[in-house]
């Protein structure tokens, strides 16, 4: 089996509401489709949707990579090429990950075999995951109801929009209308410095919190640690990994989770060797997406799916929902877990952008 011919899809897709966290928002998510064609009829598809916020290059630069490798991809065996695009730590990781799934997609379609059996062979057919709900606004509560209605168990919201004092307050009164077992997942995007920090984990002290995401505005193994210490939840990092050096990290792990977002790393093998070795040091591994398309976040599943310690955990990947459009049927959510296909390779139903 060998590529015939390639394809970049340019989309843009709107949200149903504007995307907001302490860094800023967006209202539309833009990005391109990779299509892979073979001589033997098959196609793979892979996502590429960068944002700079989140960690990935621009999307200039992103277009340009993908338009000079794929026009290199012509007469090559997808696995000739992905053992080119897995080496090293990828300078262009949206693009990255969109190219090695559209060749994962082909090599497990060629195998007959699910992507993340391909990628463990006890990998799962359904993933726990959270639901999005947002900032502390007035109609939190009412958000948060309704998916606990649908059969979610942890929610996340963001953090670190508006004061601690103010956000405490709220966080309060919405805990005493949650059922038991209901864990609330709160991002802060590095909104708060060391003293704001210590008073809002100080705060929450006692509350269903799951996990405390990027508390600092600077981030200082040191403090984090301390910080952890102090906090009887998990504390998390996710924007911070690339600056602090995930590797270094793992040796004295100043938290106890890491968000590991495939299309910030570039790989969905890199991202399942990251969870492998956080799971060594002890430390509690969530993939998310960063609001992919349908087909970005069915490869982000399919990896979730293959990584056996991330299993109790639910995961951010219920984000389609926040779009207006996508370019796939995205993935059901049934009682808050995500139902995976058994079609081989990636499983992307029919593409409805052209």
């Amino acid at each position: 089996m060998h590529i015939r011919s390639a394809r970049l899809i340019p989309y843009s897709l709107p949200l149903r509401q504007q995307w907001q966290n302490s860094m800023g928002g967006f209202c539309e998510r833009e990005g391109w489709l990779i299509e892979l064609s073979c001589n033997n009829g098959a196609k793979g598809y892979g996502d590429c949707a960068p944002l700079q916020v989140a960690g990935t290059e621009s999307p200039e630069v992103a277009k340009q990579w993908l338009k000079e490798q794929l026009s290199a991809t012509e007469g090559k065996s997808p696995a000739q090429l992905l053992r080119r695009y897995t080496a090293g730590i990828p300078q262009t990781p949206a693009a990255c990950f969109a190219l090695e799934t559209a060749l994962l997609d082909l090599i497990g379609q060629s195998e007959q075999v699910t992507l993340r059996r391909w990628l463990n062979a006890k990998a799962t057919d359904h993933v726990l995951v959270n639901a999005v709900i947002g900032t502390l606004d007035d109609s939190i509560e009412k958000r948060a109801l309704y998916k606990i209605e649908q059969g979610f168990t942890t929610l996340k919201l963001k953090v670190g929009v508006r004061s601690p004092q103010d956000e405490l307050l709220q966080l309060h009164e919405l805990a005493q209308q949650l059922p038991e077992k209901i864990r609330l997942r709160l991002d802060a995007n590095r909104a708060w410095n060391p003293r704001d920090a210590e008073y809002f984990i100080d705060g929450v002290r006692g509350l269903p919190i799951d996990s405390l995401e990027e508390p600092l505005r600077e981030a200082d193994l040191e403090l984090l640690a301390k910080l952890q210490n102090r906090a009887d939840c998990s504390l998390a990092l996710d924007e911070s990994l690339a600056q602090l050096h995930i590797d270094r990290l793992l040796v004295h792990p100043p938290v106890k989770r890491f968000i590991l977002k495939p299309m910030v790393i570039g790989s969905l093998l890199s991202t399942k060797k990251l969870a492998e070795s956080a799971a060594n040091a002890s430390v509690e591994c969530v993939v998310t997406t960063i609001v992919d398309s349908a087909v970005g976040v069915l490869a982000t599943a399919q990896l979730a799916a293959a990584i056996p310690s991330s299993r109790h955990l639910a995961q951010g990947l219920a984000t389609s929902e926040w779009l207006a459009e996508d370019i796939a049927e995205p993935l059901a959510v049934i009682n808050g877990e995500m139902v995976l296909p058994d079609t081989h390779g990636l499983g992307i139903g029919p593409i409805t952008t052209t």
